[in-house]
């Protein structure tokens, strides 16, 4: 986990152990699957997102680590026999990577008709490309080799870790420590260039602020 090129410290590269086994959405949730659940409310109506109602296939975006905690409460009263959550920063990564140590699942390098980023921002891990000035419908772009689609790219995702710097050491299922300021957001999105969405790049964000490139996807588990 982490990158050995990364020169900030933010992406240490360390050993991690994961030890249970776990269900990863292979989409990013949905606006359709956002208000089969929700319902049809405006959740920040002083500033909305610009992207509701174009296409119910696009991720949800502009919801806040907060709203995603109700939208969780809600789905999960509705099963008995499964429970859903957000990943660990390290689920996350071990699904994005998808067996490889590469700076992108595809490879070193990656290329806008395999991720829907701003491939007009110059970047070593890319060549000049296209912008598309919005998410695409999940599912737009090739899938990892795990089938997880849009790990790399389209928008940010929040996990369910505070943000703090990584060990050296070899962790075991680490969860981040236990309060904080700032949710890490992983994945890059389409606003946001090619090493915003490589596997180990870690950004961060206020829990409580929404952002319009920024949505989720989420774990299942069967219940104790």
């Amino acid at each position: 986990m982490g990158d050995s090129e990364n020169l900030k410290g933010s992406e240490t590269l360390h050993k991690v152990k994961i030890t249970s086994d776990y269900w990863l959405g292979k989409f990013e949730v949905t606006q359709a699957q956002w208000q089969k659940i929700m319902g049809n409310t405006e959740l920040h109506p002083e500033k909305p997102s610009p992207f509701r109602n174009v296409n119910p296939d696009y991720p949800i975006v502009s919801i806040s680590y907060f709203d995603i905690d109700v939208f969780l409460n809600k789905l999960n009263d509705l099963s008995n026999e499964y429970q859903f959550r957000l990943p660990t920063e390290a689920e996350w990564e071990y699904a994005c990577r998808a067996g490889t140590k590469t700076a992108f699942s595809f490879g070193a390098f990656i290329h806008d008709s395999l991720a829907n980023y701003n491939s007009i921002i110059k970047s070593k891990y890319t060549t000049s490309g296209t912008y598309q000035k919005s998410p695409e419908p999940v599912g737009s772009f090739p899938p990892n080799k795990w089938g997880l689609y849009d790990m790399h790219g389209n928008v940010w995702e929040w996990v369910s870790d505070w943000y703090a710097p990584y060990t050296t050491e070899t962790v075991t299922n680490p969860t981040g420590p236990k309060d904080g300021v700032e949710k890490v957001i992983r994945g890059g999105s389409w606003y946001f260039g090619a090493e915003s969405a490589k596997s180990s790049n870690r950004r961060v964000h206020e829990p409580k602020l929404w952002g319009f490139s920024i949505g989720f996807r989420i774990i299942c588990e069967k219940k104790l």
